[in-house]
């Protein structure tokens, strides 16, 4: 097959000396011909398109206010906290906004740096106060007191007022970046002109101007003016119309070919091969590229293939040392430990003593290896811990209330292996045997949040953890277990086995300190 170079380069050829041919042939055809009501059209756009401009503008202030009057609904905030999250705002942009001011209930303007004064007056503030359920309205043209510029004040009503009855933001907004917007146009907001001639509504002649008009959605009375000359729009060329249209079908005819050639011959192998990637992200690993089109998209796809099967080799090669690793840091500090506690309960002729702690530890290591997979079922994670358990209720006597809540239609779910046994090591070593109390109880639960997600949580109510280090355990900004084997392994697995698809959260109180693991369901042969 012909390279796709040469292909779009002969096709842009041949399109762009047709289109060339087609609109020079017709301009010379329709030359000197007058469509006033498409040039009106045209103008009435563009008046338009400005009054968009200027409508986004002020809808983009607004939702920036928006934003910051839902903030009193969110938590308790003090004006000066209020002040603060205002400089952040203005701070992106301070053309945008002359200042941001707070306004209390009763009128009064304040800001963390210009005196305060009342607004109690002004048209704005009583329409507000004449309408409890709007939300915002917008000035007519004020000058400002803090450096006189021309200005709009947009007063925007604060979700929930203040402690100190403020229950307004005020908004001075700078009417330079509006006139670079409107350049020739003038905006009329409904009391008078705010830019342009400077009188109430624009005085025409209507046998030689023509007053165009758009409306603003966000700032519903306002409205944009353009006076343009009639002759102006009776230059150009007749019947443009049929012009127009006799271009649209060509356009469209040669676009529409063009667009075949494309889904044909580029696009179509192209987005097959993008799908093929979006599949395998999404953990379709079976998936592979379909080797079609053009001979350069084919030896992508295929070098593709290539590479990918290359990946996933080393991948699982990687990943298998990798857990290797993991469950090797895990496993001899605990063994060093337990046939330490053997020792002494031999020594001091508690065999059968001995002899539960050996079999607890046969158990506890034929489960935790298991064969070496990665996956086992929920019910032997379970007996899994319990051996461990056991093992540490012998060594540190005030740990031995365990209860497990668990469905018995959940225990076949596979999850992988080793995973709540750090957890509950986590529980023991800084939750009860930190703790004062005499009932401490170490429980395990599992449930379904969805058709595709378990949830399984270790709980203790030993001693807290504190507010500071469940951030840091959360935001992953906990370093400390990266020496060692406890959540930074289990995290670490979770990203190896689950491609990032499942995640480790803590919650504690004064009562209750819980881990949290959400894992996706996985159809493993166990």
């Amino acid at each position: 097959m012909g390279s796709i170079k040469k292909q779009v380069v002969w096709l842009f050829i041949f399109i762009s000396l047709t289109l060339i041919g087609t609109i020079y042939g017709a301009m010379r055809i329709e030359l000197a011909r007058n469509v006033m009501p498409i040039n009106t059209t045209m103008t009435q756009q563009m008046v338009d398109d400005r009054g968009n401009q200027i409508d986004d503008w002020f809808g983009e202030r607004l939702s920036e206010l928006r934003l910051l009057a839902n903030l009193s609904g969110q938590r308790k905030y003090t004006r000066q906290q209020l002040f603060n999250e205002m400089k952040t705002l203005s701070g992106f942009d301070k053309h945008n906004y002359v200042s941001i001011r707070l306004v209390s209930r009763d009128g009064i303007s304040y800001s963390d740096s210009f005196p305060s004064f009342s607004v109690r007056h002004r048209s704005y503030y009583r329409e507000m106060q004449r309408y409890p359920k709007r939300v915002y309205t917008v000035s007519n043209l004020l000058t400002s007191q803090e450096d006189h510029q021309s200005i709009v004040i947009i007063l925007y009503r604060l979700t929930q007022p203040l402690p100190d009855h403020t229950a307004y933001v005020a908004a001075a907004i700078p009417l330079t970046k509006v006139e670079a917007l409107t350049h020739d146009l003038s905006i009329y907001d409904g009391t008078g002109m705010l830019l342009g001639r400077g009188t109430d509504s624009p005085q025409i002649d209507p046998q030689k101007e023509l007053l165009l008009t758009t409306k603003l959605n966000k700032l519903p009375q306002w409205k944009v003016n353009y006076v343009v000359q009639k002759k102006e729009l009776r230059e150009g060329t007749q019947h443009l119309i049929r012009l127009l249209l006799i271009i649209i079908l060509v356009v469209i005819a040669l676009l529409g070919l063009l667009l075949i050639l494309l889904l044909r011959r580029i696009v179509r192998p192209i987005e097959n091969l993008t799908r093929s990637m979006n599949e395998i992200q999404n953990g379709g690993y079976a998936i592979r590229a379909t080797v079609e089109g053009p001979q350069e998209i084919r030896m992508l796809a295929t070098t593709f293939n290539q590479t990918l099967d290359r990946v996933y080799e080393n991948e699982t090669k990687y990943r298998e040392a990798t857990i290797q690793v993991l469950q090797a840091q895990i496993q001899p500090h605990f063994l060093y430990n337990t046939l330490d506690t053997i020792q002494w309960q031999i020594m001091g002729d508690e065999t059968d003593d001995a002899l539960m702690m050996i079999e607890n530890l046969s158990v506890f290591f034929r489960k935790g290896l298991n064969h070496g997979r990665e996956f086992m079922t929920l019910r032997d994670e379970i007996i899994h811990v319990q051996s461990y358990f056991k093992i540490q209720a012998v060594r540190f006597p005030k740990i031995r209330q365990l209860s497990i809540d668990i469905d018995d239609s959940l225990m076949d779910q596979p999850v992988m292996h080793f995973i709540l046994q750090p957890l509950v090591e986590n529980a023991i070593n800084h939750g009860l045997r930190c703790s004062e109390n005499t009932d401490n109880e170490l429980k395990i639960s599992a449930s379904l949040i969805s058709s595709t997600q378990l949830k399984l949580m270790v709980s203790n109510n030993g001693k807290p953890i504190s507010k500071e280090l469940v951030r840091k355990l959360n935001d992953g900004s906990y370093n400390a277990g990266q020496n060692s084997y406890g959540i930074y392994n289990i995290r670490h697995r979770l990203k190896l086995v689950y491609s990032g698809r499942a995640y480790l959260r803590y919650h504690s109180n004064e009562k209750l300190t819980t881990a949290v693991l959400v894992l996706p369901l996985v159809d493993e042969s166990l």
